[in-house]
């Protein structure tokens, strides 16, 4: 052998000699040391209110690799306890295992350069437990700004793949029935680069170039406990450009009789259940640039929608000025452009009982279908376009075809807006489930040809003009009997369709009523009450009443 190739071989050999023995000193005594400093460090950063703990930890220099199994963060209740913060939350934190793969050790001694292959964490649980010093808002806790303070303490951190499965987060309140729980989270990030330049990347969400969340489950309870948000599963990809969410559940927690009795008030009951919700078209470079969520369409799949209210209850003292939908809409602290909203197959319903009769009259849109444009509350937007639009069709009582037209005026500053619709041919019986327990009035008959309505409104005032054409209209003016039931009045019930009102439109002499409608609007009268008023009013002077 050439001499040569034996100081190669020499050379080589002494190498890995060096590596091996830099690789056991590591692994079983730096290793320790290593443990120790990081969990003293974790107890002097949080002033003795956690600690940090693991079953087993493994490292290899040689793979540049570190596993830890069963990592939990601590809390000591007592040290919370003493905190004097205004801000008191209590963290419980378990890595069933973390893997850390393919660390770049050379970069990381020279440069502070941290270039890793793989991050995973299985089996995260994350549990947040709020006191009633507890502030959400105070203080930075945004993702964007912890990054950017890990992109001042490293020059340059890259991942190639970050793994999240199984994970879990839940959020609980000491002081009220407030409970938030997601389950099931699994998360992919791939090249992520974390330093200056890559968080102003509007190509990458949070320095990755392309993330991949899906979640199983979340549960929300209101802090009244009067009501419970449930949805299935979740997935959002930035790759498509796409969020969509399954089976949304919004309702009582409780039987109605049972919320009345706490609020005591006549307060809408909300029962709302979507069997698929669609963000598509995400902008994610607008949202890494401003913060804005703005997407190409939000589409509402199938479900159903119903409202109740029992007016026996006293009137919540409450103004709804101002509180219009596309008010709302610009009071949002939340930057939000949409370009179109659609709505498939969705069954509408209001229901109230009567404060007079105290029986319930229901009114529903079945199979609504409809798109929403220009849905945003963005001011370098508004300035080219200013109106928001909505288009729907439904069947109203399941039998009658109606199409609706609205237009928005979203820097309106009394809350103008418009709204025009067109009723087909529909028998006025179909009515009878919100007249009859509402007015104790019965349409015997009436063959409603058409109804179209065209109105103007604000925050003070709806006018406009309504046309109903019909004949045949014969109604019976009810009494309820003892039992609980209803009979005619016959005597009133004539002199109504005798004297009181027109049986047909155009009437006998051929005149053609149209309702004029001009009504100031009270503060407690909410918007869709102010629509159903105004349709209320200009049939009323249709058929004479």
């Amino acid at each position: 052998m050439k001499p040569v190739w034996k100081w190669v071989i020499g050379i080589a050999v002494c190498l890995i000699v060096m590596v091996l023995i830099a690789n056991w000193y590591v692994s079983h005594t730096l290793k320790p040391r290593m443990g120790a400093e990081l969990k003293a460090r974790v107890i002097a950063g949080t002033d003795g209110r956690y600690r940090l703990a693991y079953d087993r930890l493994e490292m290899s220099l040689l793979s540049g690799s570190a596993t830890a199994t069963n990592v939990r963060l601590i809390p000591d209740t007592s040290a919370i306890r003493r905190s004097q913060s205004a801000s008191t939350a209590t963290y419980r934190v378990r890595i069933g295992r973390l893997q850390v793969k393919g660390v770049s050790m050379l970069p990381l001694l020279i440069s502070k350069r941290v270039h890793i292959n793989t991050i995973a964490l299985d089996t995260l649980s994350i549990h947040v437990s709020l006191d009633s010093r507890a502030d959400t808002t105070a203080g930075d806790t945004t993702s964007g700004s912890f990054l950017e303070r890990l992109a001042s303490t490293l020059s340059d951190i890259r991942v190639k793949r970050f793994v999240l499965r199984a994970g879990a987060f839940e959020l609980t309140h000491a002081q009220d029935a407030s409970h938030l729980q997601v389950e099931h989270i699994n998360m992919t990030a791939r090249d992520i680069r974390i330093d200056s330049a890559s968080l102003r990347d509007t190509l990458r969400l949070y320095g990755a170039k392309d993330l991949d969340v899906e979640m199983g489950s979340l549960d929300y309870i209101r802090p009244d406990s009067l009501y419970q948000l449930h949805t299935g599963p979740l997935h959002f990809q930035t790759a498509t450009q796409e969020l969509t969410l399954h089976g949304l559940r919004y309702g009582l927690t409780v039987s109605k009789a049972a919320f009345y009795r706490q609020v005591q008030l006549a307060k809408d009951i909300s029962d709302i259940a979507i069997s698929r919700i669609s963000l598509i078209g995400i902008d994610v470079p607008r949202w890494v640039r401003d913060e804005t969520i703005a997407a190409g369409a939000l589409r509402i799949d199938s479900g159903s929608i119903g409202i109740y209210k029992d007016k026996t209850q006293p009137n919540p003292p409450e103004n709804k000025i101002g509180k219009s939908p596309h008010q709302r809409l610009m009071q949002l602290e939340q930057s939000l452009h949409i370009d179109s909203v659609l709505v498939n197959a969705l069954d509408i319903s209001f229901t109230e009982v009567s404060d007079q009769t105290e029986k319930a009259g229901t009114v529903t849109f079945e199979a609504t279908n409809g798109v929403i444009h220009h849905v945003t509350n963005d001011s370098s937007t508004l300035a080219r376009d200013r109106f928001m639009r909505l288009r729907a069709r439904s069947r109203v009582m399941g039998a009658g075809d109606l199409n609706v037209n609205f237009r928005f005026d979203l820097l309106d500053s009394l809350g103008a807006h418009t709204y025009e619709g067109k009723l087909g041919p529909v028998s006025g019986a179909v009515f009878n489930r919100m007249l009859t327990p509402q007015l104790h009035v019965e349409v015997k008959s009436a063959n409603i040809r058409g109804l179209r309505f065209a109105m103007e409104a604000n925050d003070r005032r709806t006018t406009g003009t309504l046309q109903l054409d019909y004949d045949n209209l014969k109604v019976n003016m009810l009494r309820e009997d003892d039992d609980g039931g209803t009979s005619t009045k016959p005597v009133l019930s004539f002199f109504a369709n005798r004297f009181l009102l027109n049986d047909s439109n155009p009437d006998a002499n051929g005149v053609h009523h149209t309702g004029q409608v001009y009504i100031e609007r009270p503060h407690s009268f909410s918007f869709f009450k102010m629509i159903w008023r105004s349709i209320r009013e200009g049939t009323k002077a249709c058929i004479g009443m």
